[in-house]
Parts: structure tokens; sequence; C-alpha cells
């Protein structure tokens, strides 16, 4: 049996399902426990909570665990014959698109997808959390023929869903109550061969492939990792799903975030990332580069203090973002610095007082850093001494801080996300081109 407040029992129960406890038993507590007194939260747990503990571990088992994915498996082919909005009105009902058109997924579309893929049809590219299906190639094609996808993108997609079955990105947390969202960034010569946009307005809707395959994404969370709202997915309120973030690798002066994540250049990249929180994209107004970064690492502490300031203390990685135009890029490098110049200096210049540190992650019911460090939750450094004005970084370390270069070359402006710690961290995937080049090939 487990425990949930009355809010997540609907989710327990999907994941128990997921995971061939259809039956799960489940205590649940009333209401929000974080927001009740502690005497309240004592008596509910001895005369609501307990009761139901022992009704239920006092019950005999009357279902059998079963072994997931088998109803999957035993599904024909064809899920439905008619017209374009009848088939439109069927995936609603059945709540497998989300809530846009989509596009009829027939054997002849899902075919050419087929085409571009490294792999068979019944390849597994992971396990997918919270539902325990595999992954594999042809559930891929079907969601992208959903999404609006080209056939071409297949190979992107492919490295997408392994990138998000890594263990270190914790799939299974994207239905948290936090609500974060994956941003997809792609790296390398598939930005040009795709089309993405790196350039204005890339986090538009609009460009195809960019939309698309953000697109993708969110749908093969719901329907096949199971992160349906109010059932695997609990966020509180959500985010809509971002467009593709492709670098604009022909404007920055930098090796692209593929290299600084360890691939070799010229490979096209797709590494995904958690966002719980996007700045406004501030302009900077400076007349030395000096100013400009100082003004970032400014914003870049505001924004991490304005989010959930207590994240530093939920895993010991973290993968926040710095992503600047090109103009701001240039500027820098310049005036000498690298990127790792960048990190460094973020890292050092958003420093903030213990004291200012400890008064938010009071918000969050966490105790104050030296406290965190006793308990496991932060390294040695945060607690190297108790004077209240010593200063303490944001993230972990500089090497965490992800910097892209995109948008408008000649605009001045950049922007900060937060991610949820140890959720969703940075992952990366090498894309396979082969297919693509072999679609380029003269006969």
């Amino acid at each position: 049996m487990t425990i949930a407040v009355t809010d997540f029992v609907i989710g327990a129960r999907a994941t128990g399902r997921a995971a061939g406890i259809p039956n799960l038993r489940i205590a649940a507590y009333p209401g929000a426990i974080a927001v009740h007194p502690i005497e309240d939260v004592k008596k509910n747990i001895e005369e609501v909570v307990f009761p139901q503990i022992v009704k239920l571990l006092t019950m005999p088992i009357a279902v059998a665990v079963t072994p997931v994915g088998i109803a999957m498996a035993q599904k024909s082919a064809i899920a439905f014959e008619g017209t374009f909005e009848a088939v439109n009105e069927f995936f609603l009902e059945k709540q497998w698109s989300d809530g846009l058109p989509i596009v009829p997924p027939t054997e002849e579309k899902i075919e050419q997808f087929l085409n571009y893929a490294d792999r068979p049809i019944g390849a597994s590219l992971g396990v997918l959390h919270p539902s325990l299906q595999q992954a594999t190639v042809q559930s891929v094609a079907i969601n992208a023929v959903m999404a609006g996808c080209r056939p071409e993108y297949m190979p992107v997609l492919i490295s997408v869903v392994q990138a998000i079955t890594e263990p270190r990105y914790r799939m299974e947390d994207v239905g948290s109550s936090a609500g974060w969202a994956p941003l997809i960034v792609v790296n390398g010569p598939v930005i040009q061969r795709l089309g993405l946009n790196a350039s204005t307005g890339l986090l538009r809707v609009g460009n195809q492939a960019n939309t698309s395959i953000g697109r993708f994404l969110r749908l093969y969370l719901r329907n096949m990792a199971g992160f349906m709202p109010g059932v695997g997915d609990m966020a509180t309120f959500g985010r809509p799903n971002f467009p593709v973030l492709a670098e604009n690798e022909k404007e920055s002066p930098w090796e692209p975030l593929s290299v600084t994540r360890g691939f070799e250049s010229g490979d096209s990249v797709v590494t995904i990332n958690s966002v719980a929180l996007m700045s406004f994209h501030v302009t900077v107004v400076a007349d030395a580069p000096e100013t400009i970064i100082r003004n970032i690492a400014i914003k870049f502490r505001q924004v991490m203090l304005s989010g959930d300031g207590a994240v530093i203390t939920k895993g010991s990685e973290m993968s926040p973002q710095l992503v600047m135009s090109p103009v701001i890029a240039r500027t820098l490098a310049g005036a000498g610095y690298s990127k790792k110049d960048v990190q460094r200096y973020i890292y050092e210049h958003s420093k903030v007082p213990a004291k200012e540190l400890d008064a938010y992650l009071s918000l969050q019911g966490i105790p104050c850093a030296s406290v965190c460090v006793d308990k496991g939750l932060l390294p040695p450094q945060f607690a190297e001494s108790e004077d209240p004005q010593r200063l303490l970084p944001l993230f972990h370390a500089p090497e965490e801080l992800q910097i892209i270069v995109a948008g408008t070359a000649e605009r001045n402006r950049f922007f900060v996300t937060q991610n949820v710690a140890r959720q969703g961290l940075a992952t990366s995937k090498k894309i396979n081109m082969d297919k693509l080049s072999e679609a380029n090939a003269p006969s």
C-alpha cells in the first residue's frame, strides 16, 4: 500500500496500474499537508490516515499483479476508419490528442517516417515512466505524424525519446506539481538540413520544424508515457510546450552547447532540459562588456531567487540556462570572455548573503544552508562559517550553467531559465544523420 494526499490519489492509482498493480491500496491524507498546522497534521494522521492503513494492510489481496503492456500489444493496428473530422473526433474522445487537430496516422504516412529510422520498427528506445511501456520506433512515428512533423525529422525524434528515457533525466518527474516543461535544444548541421529556425522568433509557434518537433514531445509524453492532466500529469498550473530552440551557431563566437557538453564539432545533437521558470527576455543597455556581464549576473540572481529559491537543495546537480543573442555573445567574446569565463563570472557574481538565501529556503520549509549541509542536501562549502553575510552561490558549480547563443543576430536581449534541480536535468543525445545523408545521396 501507499499514502497520498487526496489530490494525488488518482495519479497514484494510474501509477499503480502502469506498474501492474491495478488495485493499488492507498491511504488518503485529507487536503494539502504542506499548509496544515502541525497539530492538524497529527490529528489527521491519527484519526484519518492511520485507520485506513490498518484496514488496507489487513485486507486480502483480491487482484493478482498483472504484467504491464499486454493490453497495448494486443490492440489492432487499425484504431479507426473515417473522415478527417471523424478521426479527430475519435482521437479527442480517446484523449489521444492535445486538443488541437491531429494529422491522422495512416499506415502509409507511418511507413514514410519509418524509412528515416536507423533501426527496426519494434526496436526499443528505452522505458517510459510512469506507464513503463517500451518506447518503440513505431510509437515515435505514429505520434510524429499526429504532431505534423515531416518524415525527415525522424532521426531527431528518435534522439529526443532516447534522451528522455535516460535515467538522469528522471522522466518519472515530468508530471510533478511544479508543472515544468521540457525544452529541446538542437545543435549541428541538422539545423540547416531540416530548416530549423535559430534566429528571429525561434520560440514562436510558426516554423514547422521547431513547432512540430516540440508538439511531438508533448504528445508522446501524453500518449505513451501516460502524462494525462490530473492522472499522470499533476501540474498545478502547467505551461505550454516549447518549440525547439536551435542554437544560432553561424552567428556565435563560441563553441556550441553540444561541444561544451562533450560532443565533437560537427555532430548533430539534441539536449533536453526542464524549464520551471523562464525570465523576461531582458534588454541589455550598457556601454562596456563588463557592464553587460554584470547586468546579466544581476538578472540571473533575480530569476534563481524569484522561482523556487530552494531548488539548489533538491539534488547535487542543476541545469540553469542562459540564452543570449549573438550580439551580446560577440561583445563579450571580443572583450576576451570565453564560455567558461562567463560561467565562472555568473557563478561568482550571482552569489547572495547566507541570510538572504536562508530566508528563501525557509519559504519552502527547508532548514538554513548550514543545516542543509548536515542533512547532506548541500556541499560543505555552504557551511564554512556561520557568518550570515557570507556569500553563497545559487548553483553548485560554474559548469552547470548551460550557455546558448540564439535569436536575432543584432538584438541585445537574453533570458534565463531555472530548472527543477534533479528533475529534467540537461540530457544530450547525438543524432544519427545516416538516413538524412542517404536521402541527399545521388541516385
